[in-house]
Parts: C-alpha cells; structure tokens; sequence
C-alpha cells in the first residue's frame, strides 16, 4: 500500500514539476514581448493592445493574434508578421518597410499613408483593407486578396501584382508605373486617373506612355 502511495506520490511530482517548467517558460516568452524594437511577440494575444507610435523594428509578430490592435505610426521596418491576424487593425501612417507579412490577414485593416516600400504580402488576405495614400512601391503582393480595397492614390511603382484579386478595387490616380499585373483579376476595378506607363498588363503586354486610366 505504501509502495502504491510513494509511486503515485513521484508522478504527482513530475507531473507538478513539468507543469512548472512549461508555465517558467511560457512566462520567459511573453516577458520578451515588450513595446521595443525586436520584439518576441510570436503566437502572443495581443488583439486591441494600443502601441501607437512604438518603435518595434525588427519585431517577431509570426502567427501573433493582433486583431483591431493600434499601431499607427508605429515602426515596424523588417518585422516578421508572417501568418498574422491583424484583421482592422489600425496602421495608418506606420512604417512597415521591408517588413513580412506574408499569409497575414488584413481584412478591413487600415494602412493609410503606410510606407510599405519592400514589403512582402505574398497570398495575404487584404480584402476591403483601406491603402489609400499608402507607398507600396517595389511590394511584392503575388497572390494577395485585394478584393475592394482602396488604392486610391496609392504608390505601386514596380511593384510585383501577379495574380492579385483586385476585383471591385479603386486604384484611381494610384501610381502603376513599372509594376508587374501578369494573370491580375480586375473585375469592376476603378482605374480612373491610374498611371501605366511601362507597367506589364494583365495579359503580358507592356503599357505604353501615357496609359493613364488604361493600358495602351
């Protein structure tokens, strides 16, 4: 009997000492993901957290749960937000070049006068997403769900839009030039006022000066 009590006595104890281990470093990771540059915030809930204007360049944000979080103004220049959930997010006016944000969600979210220069967006759900004003140039959003955003104004010069969904999409006065369209869906896209010139059409073709609104 008393063999019987020692042994289930040792299992409780290994049991409570695994237990501690994992909590310690559960605690460790998160005690990481602080409001600073490099941040280690991966796989964190950090959904509505208000870090307007912080400086997290750098910041490891994979799979992070961030969904109507407030980072506008924020830095997050080369910061991973590989298969993110930022979903209305606020990120008007931050500073996401070269940043990674591929597979992310950002339905609804709003990127107004963003930079975004060198970002990558590769199959990211962007649909009904706000980019108006915002610098896009050199992106890479290949596969990207861009249905009925706004585009308007914005700047997509060489930028890599192969494949993008952009049905009912308002790109008007958005700056095209030099970017890559190949197998795009455009349907009911808005291109009034978009500049052309030298970008590669849907189909191929390259557009001639001054395409403006259409591809010449």
């Amino acid at each position: 009997m008393n063999g019987k009590r020692t042994e289930t006595t040792k299992m409780v104890f290994i049991f409570g000492s695994v237990l501690s281990i994992a909590i310690i470093s559960a605690s460790t990771a998160f005690a990481e993901c602080r409001k600073e540059p490099s941040a280690q915030c991966k796989g964190a809930k950090l959904g509505g957290i208000d870090w307007r204007g912080a400086k997290l360049d750098g910041g490891d944000f994979r799979n992070a749960d961030l969904e109507q979080a407030n980072f506008a103004g924020a830095s997050l220049k080369g910061a991973m937000l590989i298969g993110s959930n930022l979903q209305q997010a606020r990120l008007e006016q931050s500073d996401l070049s070269g940043a990674n944000l591929e597979g992310a969600d950002l339905r609804w979210a709003n990127l107004e006068n963003a930079i975004l220069v060198k970002a990558r967006f590769t199959n990211a759900k962007m649909a009904k997403s706000d980019l108006e004003n915002a610098d896009l140039s050199q992106a890479v959003l290949t596969g990207a769900d861009l249905t009925r955003a706004d585009l308007v104004s914005a700047d997509l010069q060489q930028a890599d839009l192969q494949g993008v969904k952009l049905d009912g999409a308002y790109m008007a006065y958005a700056n095209l030039k030099q970017a890559n369209l190949t197998g795009a869906s455009i349907n009911r896209t808005r291109f009034i006022g978009a500049r052309l010139k030298d970008a590669i059409w849907i189909n191929g073709q390259v557009c001639k000066a001054p395409s403006i609104g259409i591809c010449k």
